[in-house]
């Protein structure tokens, strides 16, 4: 059965529904992180590992992309770019058996620590983390 939403949706409309700050278009931003606004997050959707391959109908059950959240704040404000990733990371790796808008996402597993990815062009910057999912297929 095809899903409605990809995981990179379903981790964008989580985070809306569930950050008193972020709005999706605003400045939450899925697949692109636009010059504006400066406190902003973007999601990434990147490969993650092979799918749980079942005998049954279907050629998988359990897919599993990984997704990279990307959160900038303004110039020379690291703390608020850090502490606004380490938030997230502990949001979105409490979502267990969920779904999203048609997508059930089982886990979203943190596979680190929020890292640094530095400055952009104006020096804003750039705090990171990665999360492996796993997602019904």
């Amino acid at each position: 059965m095809p899903t409605t939403q990809t995981v990179l949706e379903a981790v964008g409309t989580y985070i809306d529904s569930n950050s008193a700050t972020l709005t999706i278009g605003t400045n939450l931003f899925l697949a692109k992180m636009p010059d504006t606004p400066d406190l902003c997050v973007a999601v990434y959707e990147y490969q993650g590992f092979a799918p749980m391959a079942t005998f049954g109908a279907a050629a998988f059950e359990v897919d599993k992309p990984s997704i990279q959240v990307v959160v900038r704040a303004t110039r020379d404000d690291y703390p608020t770019a850090r502490n606004l990733a380490q938030d997230l990371r502990i949001l979105l790796a409490a979502l267990t058996d969920t779904t999203i808008n048609g997508l059930r996402v089982v886990r979203l597993a943190s596979n680190g620590s929020v890292l640094s990815l530095g400055t952009d062009d104006l020096d804003r910057p750039r705090i990171a983390f990665n999360l492996d999912c796993f997602v019904d297929a």
